[in-house]
């Protein structure tokens, strides 16, 4: 506390003072000299108590919630759309956690696919991939099976078959308009182990799955659910606006074959980012809708060669749906028909990142997939820069595809002096939609549907941004290859 003498020298010398009779200045100099007193004393947060002690505003946090210069709304966009006019749509989502019993740090990813194919049937399909950082190990899961989602809000229900299900895709059609192809490619296939099958994709009936997947509940216990599923939470019969819970299991595609499983619950601190401001990115003949949600706040539990145990840490949801795949033989290949690499970064400094170049099949660039670098400042607002490169500083080739992929990159942009190295924890993490088959039959897949293969990746970022130094976490997705 200050010295009330010290006080009182100071207010003889405030001139005002010196208007008023001796008594008079008397009782002011002491009714100003405690009035002064109290205010050091007094904690400042008493004064502003009700926005200290209460949550930020956060207007976006509603439903409905109209983002400006948009035509996406939420809830309602974070259901699915109709399959005719958008025959792709993928619910995504990225973590980095760490496990609160062993201090592990891992990578995770999930997605659901709903495909549409004017001839046959939807394709529905579920990837799950989780990357032990310490030990360099990625484990995946692929599904296919029945999915469900509500038209008008996030509520997806999937329900795996069991793995003899592949869907019924007419390989058979494909392979007999590409025989010179095939026969090409067999020559550069290792088939003395076994002899090439062109029947990989028999037409097998469906059969749900049987098994029940266990999701571990707080105390290491067993909660179990019968389908995967990732919901909006509610409240009584109410939306909880942008808090969301997702349960999902398997078994890893790996040698050990150990359960996978994740069940988390998110919630959203910055409102959705429109990509490219309006929410349309242009993929040369064709098109996306595309929102993400750039950092979401995660707690739950996570299952993963043979450990069990509560994780932290933070999401990154993606939600696109638009008309960029092809299902028709004749004009190979099948699958996307554009190609990329793709950033989604969290910096130390509170602003994200997502940014990503486009390639067509032929290997031509087409330009940004994501309508520009999409920076992120802290409170949510987004700026959108034209004028980045991103540049490759490294390639590795996937052992068992063969495909190179890139593995170190420098993204550069200099109006807010961006310089961002982001690498790789570890080289090999791979999404092999069929991990399991022998390598000769996986090129042969991949040569016809190039995106059963791709790199999906936890990564570390440095650099700096307007001059200052940063770091932060990325998860990096590759479709795009080098050979």
């Amino acid at each position: 506390m200050r010295n009330p003498k010290k006080i009182g020298i100071i207010l003889e010398r405030i001139p005002l003072l010196s208007i008023f009779p001796s008594k008079i200045k008397n009782h002011l100099k002491v009714l100003t000299s405690l009035t002064i007193i109290l205010l050091m004393v007094i904690p400042p947060s008493i004064g502003n108590a009700s926005q200290d002690n209460q949550p930020p505003m956060r207007p976006w946090k509603t439903y409905p919630y109209y983002p400006p210069g948009t035509n996406i709304t939420f809830p309602t966009d974070e259901g699915a759309h109709d399959t005719y006019e958008y025959p792709i749509e993928w619910w995504y989502v990225n973590f980095h956690l760490t496990g609160n019993m062993t201090g592990n740090e891992y990578g995770s990813m999930v997605c659901y696919f709903q495909l549409h194919r004017a001839q046959h049937d939807n394709i529905e399909l579920r990837l799950f991939t989780i990357s032990d950082i310490a030990e360099g190990q990625t484990y995946t899961n692929r599904k296919f099976g029945d999915l469900s989602a509500s038209a008008d809000h996030l509520d997806l229900t999937f329900a795996p078959f069991d793995d003899n299900y592949l869907n019924n895709l007419d390989f058979n059609q494909y392979i007999a308009s590409n025989n010179q192809a095939v026969y090409a490619l067999s020559k550069t296939m290792d088939t003395k182990a076994t002899s090439m099958n062109l029947q990989l994709m028999p037409r097998i009936a469906a059969t749900p799955i049987q098994s029940t997947p266990v999701i571990a509940d707080d105390d290491g216990g067993g909660g179990t659910i019968q389908n995967d599923v990732w919901c909006t939470k509610t409240s009584g019969d109410d939306l909880l606006p942008f808090q969301y819970t997702l349960l999902v299991s398997g078994d890893a595609q790996q040698e050990d074959n150990q359960p996978m499983q994740l069940s988390v619950d998110m919630d959203c601190v910055k409102p959705p980012l429109i990509v490219s401001g309006d929410g349309v990115v242009d993929f040369g003949n064709d098109s996306s809708w595309y929102y993400t949600l750039t950092k979401l706040a995660v707690e739950g539990m996570i299952t993963v060669d043979g450990i069990n145990e509560k994780v932290t840490g933070s999401a990154w949801i993606d939600h696109q749906w638009g008309n960029f795949i092809n299902f028709d033989p004749a004009q190979p290949p099948l699958g996307l028909r554009v190609n990329w690499e793709w950033f989604s970064i969290k910096l130390n400094d509170y602003q994200e990142i997502m940014v990503g170049d486009l390639w067509d099949r032929a290997g031509h660039r087409l330009g940004s997939y994501s309508g520009g670098l999409n920076l992120v400042d802290i409170n949510g607002s987004l700026d959108l820069l034209d004028d980045y490169t991103i540049t490759q500083l490294g390639y590795w080739r996937d052992p068992i595809s063969q495909k190179i992929f890139s593995n170190q990159w420098n993204i550069i942009e200099p109006s807010h002096s961006i310089n961002l190295i982001i690498t790789p924890y570890y080289d090999d993490q791979m999404m092999r939609l069929f991990e399991n088959l022998p390598p000769w039959a996986q090129q042969f897949i991949v040569y016809f549907v190039p995106c059963t293969c791709f790199w999906e990746g936890a990564c570390t970022v440095s650099g700096t941004i307007n001059g200052s130094p940063v770091t932060g976490s990325a998860y990096v997705e590759l479709t795009h290859t080098y050979n």
